[in-house]
């Protein structure tokens, strides 16, 4: 891609912002929340705040759908394997050592 291409950032007297940046989490932060809240706090972009959140490090998505016709049932095949910034292949839960109010924070 060529440089001219790139965005540029936003100069502070054009209104860059400067100050902290905090995420709310929860147990109920999954999906691509949670894959949100693994790359802001591998960035370093600001405090995270709240709870662990769901999912995993390394984990499937993207499906093909099946009619069973035999059965009748509707059935899904993952044929994608995503992997978040920097995360490892032990299938550990995603933000477990970023869990608790303001563990990780820049």
């Amino acid at each position: 891609m060529p440089e001219s291409d790139f965005i540029k950032p936003i100069a502070p007297e054009d209104g860059h912002y400067a100050g902290n940046v905090y995420l709310l989490t929860s147990g109920k932060t999954f999906s691509a929340a949670a894959s949100f809240a693994w790359t802001f706090a591998e960035c370093n972009i600001g405090t995270i705040i709240g709870e662990e959140t769901g999912g995993m490090s390394v984990c499937y998505g993207d499906k093909l759908w099946y009619h069973l016709s035999v059965s009748d049932l509707e059935c899904g095949i993952s044929f994608k394997r995503f992997w978040y910034l920097n995360a490892d292949e032990d299938y550990s839960w995603s933000n477990a050592r970023y869990s608790g109010t303001g563990l990780h924070g820049s």
